[in-house]
């Protein structure tokens, strides 16, 4: 009906169809906007759809044929846009069809010609437990290692230093103790003369063969000791520090783990 929703069915002859056989299903709305999908096949193979269509205006001109893509006519696989030699940091253990896991293998050079520019030794990298770097101005060689390590850097440490002060030992009474026993002796002592002449009187004594004193024999001393305590002083002073090793076995930041992936080709 003129001016109402429409469903025509019609061929894909003078409609710029892809394909030169199939059907094309057209909807026209109120206004002139229209949509045409169309299908084709053949044998039994599944039918690939397409689209086309122009908005509500006379002058409108017609969008070109898209295909519609479905569970049986999917759509073609993207192309790799990674280069062949790229690592590629892939979230799981089964690795996709036509990749490899990055672990030090040789390939066959012929096999995969574009992988072997990448690699010419015919060997991939291992990357297990290594990261990327990008190449430094320094000079340092493609695909070269560098080994863990922290940056040149030094330490200060010091221990507080403390005035201990004088301190005093514990006291303790050791009473009264005895020396050990003998040493018997006697002394000799000169004699003397008393000489009255003249006027002044005098006293004269002579050294040895004089007269002895009395032999006292093997005897004891005795020596008070009593309560008392020593004083030692400390002073200010300091100590030899110590600094234990600390961290992990290596050197790493934060991470999460990926296996690094490479395209055979």
């Amino acid at each position: 009906v003129i001016g109402e929703s429409m469903l025509i069915m019609g061929e894909v002859y003078n409609n710029g169809y892809p394909t030169p056989y199939g059907n094309i299903l057209r909807l026209t709305g109120t206004g002139d906007g229209e949509i045409l999908i169309g299908w084709s096949g053949v044998s039994g193979a599944p039918a690939p759809a397409y689209i086309r269509s122009h908005r509500d205006s006379a002058n409108a001109e017609w969008s070109e044929w898209a295909m519609l893509y479905t569970t049986l006519n999917p759509p073609p696989a993207p192309p790799d846009l990674n280069p062949v030699g790229s690592a590629i940091a892939w979230p799981s253990d089964n690795i996709p069809a036509g990749y490899t896991i990055m672990q030090g293998q040789t390939f066959d050079t012929s096999a995969y010609p574009l992988l072997a520019r990448a690699y010419p030794s015919g060997v991939i990298p291992d990357m297990r437990g290594w990261t990327i770097k990008g190449k430094p101005a320094s000079g340092r060689a493609v695909l070269s290692q560098e080994m863990d390590g922290n940056k040149s850097h030094t330490h200060t440490a010091r221990a507080q230093d403390t005035d201990l002060g004088t301190k005093s030992t514990s006291s303790f009474d050791y009473g009264t103790k005895s020396s050990s026993s003998g040493g018997g002796h006697a002394h000799e002592f000169g004699g003397y003369i008393n000489s009255y002449w003249g006027d002044s009187n005098h006293t004269s004594f002579q050294p040895g063969n004089g007269a002895w004193t009395q032999v006292a024999g093997d005897h004891t001393h005795t020596t008070w000791i009593g309560p008392h305590g020593h004083t030692m002083y400390i002073g200010p002073h300091g100590h030899v520090v110590i600094v234990d090793a600390d961290g992990n076995a290596e050197t790493t930041v934060k991470n999460i783990a990926f296996n690094y992936i490479v395209r055979l080709a």
